[in-house]
Formats: structure tokens, sequence, C-alpha cells
């Protein structure tokens, strides 16, 4: 851990399906991204997708002081240690990092990053729909509507930050405490990680997820 205090930022963006500015946009992306877009199946869910990255390069470079196609992704795994696929490490061709993580839901994306590349961060925002049905899904319990999305998005930015991709068996809390932060254990990975809700635009749940509970956080809203 880093021995300063670090500061997570986390920014709520609307994402724009997008009309001809489209092509510029997925211009930035890089390989992973266009083939993960050529899997959608809906034109909606394809110009959101790439809304939604062009927004978290966008903030990327801003950290990183590079443009946005510029911004690399280092992609290592949290259970075999591989690298080529698992949880995406933004760099700059100078090598400078950051710990960052995405997530997208319906209108709305969520961003977190950490200027400490050793302090992992992941985030989750979820549309919450009526009458979901919980049964089976083993990170909830209990669960109905609103809380039970709360409880997901909690899960799924613990998975996100330890990078250890999905399990069976989900998160579980410690039972420690730390202000926001509530302390759980993620299969596949040693090591202890916090997680707290944060605001979300009404009708969504979010949550971020991170490898430090002395980490203050700074949530907003990003416009572009």
């Amino acid at each position: 851990m880093s021995a300063a205090e670090p500061r997570i930022r986390v920014w709520t963006v609307r994402v724009q399906p997008g009309g001809a500015e489209h092509d510029d946009a997925y211009a930035v992306l890089d390989e992973v991204e266009r083939a993960r877009v050529a899997r959608f199946r809906r034109e909606t869910d394809r110009r959101r997708y790439v809304g939604a990255h062009l927004a978290y390069r966008t903030i990327l470079g801003q950290r990183l002081g590079v443009a946005p196609h510029e911004v690399r992704f280092r992609r290592l795994c949290g259970q075999c240690g591989d690298e080529g696929h698992g949880k995406p490490t933004p760099f700059a061709p100078d090598g400078t990092a950051l710990s960052a993580s995405l997530s997208h839901s319906g209108a709305y994306a969520l961003v977190a990053v950490c200027d400490e590349p050793d302090v992992p961060v992941g985030v989750d925002i979820e549309r919450v729909r009526p009458q979901m049905d919980w049964a089976g899904i083993p990170c909830v319990q209990g669960g109905r509507n609103t809380h039970g999305f709360e409880q997901w998005t909690r899960a799924e930015a613990l998975i996100k930050a330890a990078g250890t991709g999905l399990s069976r068996t989900p998160p579980r809390y410690t039972g420690r405490v730390f202000g926001p932060w509530r302390a759980a254990h993620v299969p596949g990975s040693g090591r202890e990680w916090f997680v707290r809700s944060v605001h979300s635009p009404g009708g969504y749940a979010a949550s971020l997820a991170s490898g430090d509970p002395r980490a203050g956080t700074d949530i907003g809203t990003w416009s572009g």
C-alpha cells in the first residue's frame, strides 16, 4: 500500500448513444474493445458501449496527459497472473500507469481512477429492473429490487477490483468496517478487499471497491 492516503475519483457519466460522431469515437478504441463492440446484437448497445469507452479513455487521457487513443491497457489475470486476459490496467506510452475501472448500464457509466497504480479499484453500476428474479444468484441473499441490486453491484465491484473473474462462490464480508468501507474476501484472491456504495442516478445502484480502506473518495459527474 502507498504510504500516503490515496484518493479515488469517481465520475458518473451520462452515455449518449451517438450519431454522426460514432465513427470518430469508434476510431479511438483498441482491437479488444472493437471485438467487444462487434459482439453486441443491438445497434443501441454498440453505440452506448462506444460512448462509455470514449468517455473512459478521455478521462484516463486527461489523467495521463495523453490523447484518448494513446491510452493503452495491460491485461493481467488476478488468479493465474498471465498477461493477455483479466483486469485491464491503463497506461501511457511512457509507462505511467493508473488504477482504474469502468462499468456501464443503461444510460449511465461509472468511472473510477486512482493515481496510485498499486491501489486497485473496481466499480459497478446497474439499472434497477423491477421484478428481478434473484433466485440462483449467490451474491444476493433475500434481495428485492434496489436492495438486491446494491448487493449485486458490491459483489461485482469487488470482483473487478480483485481481477479474479466470475466464480460460483461470491465474495463474503469479513465483518470488519472502516468508515464507509466494508471488508470482504474475494474467492481466488489472497488479500482483503473493501467495498462501499456510492451515489447513483435515480433508478440505478452503484458500488466502489478498493484495495485500501484508507482511500478517500471524490464523487462527481463528468460531462465531457
